[in-house]
């Protein structure tokens, strides 16, 4: 079946935003069972996220939707949400976006004008974008996937349908970061033909099959440590999502603390100390998950990954000739592990590799010039 593009005008239904309201207003408090971030989410820091939820301005975030050109792309019946967004340039490369857990589109919106219009942010105009931010199925305006979720390889054929059949990209170049990068990884293995080249931001690499190098022996320590220490999350989410979808469809102010906790812990740090990863935005991205209903089945990537063999990106045989940029980004409270080069290079064909002390886990969002040049220089020797 050939993939259809039509409009789409997403509204944040007032019905929804009237019982958000009222729930939080009634929230169910618990008594206050540890001190610091150890054992979660502090009670007086959900309590005031809560209360800022409260006075946030949802009218003001659906003006900033209707501000954006959004897509409805129905792929064999799956159906997708893109914001598109067309590049100020002699010739613009097309480029798509993917966001993560617990993100949305919505983390990339500072990024977008940095690579359409690059002239008018320090750069040259030759180096400007037509961008793609698609959400992930299950995830704010797109549909549901099928139960059980979709890997990331499914979802890269997606997206390669969106750009190939809908939007007619017979070459582009691709971004991701978290889930996003997994995505991204996967469409350059499979459709090598298309993908220019791509660029991911602190990828969770696989751990490869022994013998190790000193370096990926000391990545597979971190991994195994971090999963023990503050992978409960993906655990939950990969073993029993059924049992959390309803808590978190049913409270906001759990969904609050599940989501805030993560956006606290692997947020790097501005200036005065706070997460880069702002308030306006997490409360942005919390009343997105609400209105839509969407964050039971955002869980499902988790479940599928861990049941459908094969899900993992391989780390033997021959990578894919696609040029493949990294970029490893520090800085979070809670230390993401960080894959060594070679690593990487069993898995891409590395044309550039970076680390950094800052950017965290949402480099979008906390150092979104630095990402837009990183992108322009990845992409800049793939154009023509």
């Amino acid at each position: 079946m050939p993939t259809t593009i039509t409009p789409l005008h997403p509204v944040l239904a007032p019905e929804q935003l009237a019982d958000l309201r009222d729930r939080l207003a009634r929230t169910r408090w618990p008594e206050e069972s540890a001190d610091g971030w150890d054992a979660g989410a502090p009670q007086a820091w959900t309590r005031e996220l809560v209360a800022a939820w409260l006075r946030f301005d949802a009218g003001a975030l659906q003006d900033r939707l209707d501000g954006l050109e959004h897509l409805s792309a129905d792929v064999d019946g799956q159906v997708v949400h893109a914001v598109r967004a067309v590049g100020r340039g002699p010739d613009p490369l097309p480029l798509v976006l993917t966001h993560g857990w617990p993100g949305s589109f919505l983390e990339h919106l500072e990024l977008v004008p940095l690579l359409t219009d690059p002239q008018a942010h320090g750069g040259e105009a030759a180096d400007a974008f037509d961008v793609v931010l698609p959400s992930l199925p299950g995830f704010g305006f797109s549909a549901p996937p099928p139960r059980g979720g979709l890997v990331a390889r499914q979802v890269a054929e997606l997206w390669h349908r969106v750009m190939a059949d809908g939007l007619g990209h017979d070459r582009y170049v691709a971004h991701g970061s978290d889930l996003g990068a997994g995505v991204t990884a996967w469409l350059a293995r499979t459709h090598p033909e298309a993908v220019a080249g791509i660029h991911l931001a602190t990828p969770s690499l696989p751990v490869p099959e022994q013998p190790w190098s000193d370096d990926e022996a000391r990545y597979a320590r971190e991994v195994e440590a971090w999963a023990a220490a503050e992978g409960g999350y993906a655990h939950q989410q990969a073993t029993k999502p059924a049992t959390l979808a309803t808590a978190l469809n049913d409270s906001p102010a759990g969904l609050a603390a599940w989501v805030g906790e993560k956006v606290a812990a692997w947020s790097s740090t501005d200036a005065r100390g706070e997460p880069a990863f702002d308030r306006e935005l997490l409360l942005a991205t919390l009343t997105l998950y609400w209105a839509t209903g969407t964050a039971p089945t955002s869980l499902l990537p988790y479940w599928a990954t861990r049941h459908r063999p094969g899900s993992l990106l391989p780390t033997s045989g021959p990578p894919p000739a696609v040029p493949t940029a990294v970029s490893v980004f520090g800085g979070e409270r809670v230390p993401f592990p960080q894959p060594p080069r070679e690593l990487a290079e069993r898995c891409f064909v590395l044309t550039r590799w970076a680390q950094h002390d800052r950017g965290g886990h949402f480099p979008a969002v906390a150092e979104p010039q630095l990402l837009a040049e990183t992108l322009r220089d990845a992409f800049r020797p793939l154009r023509g």
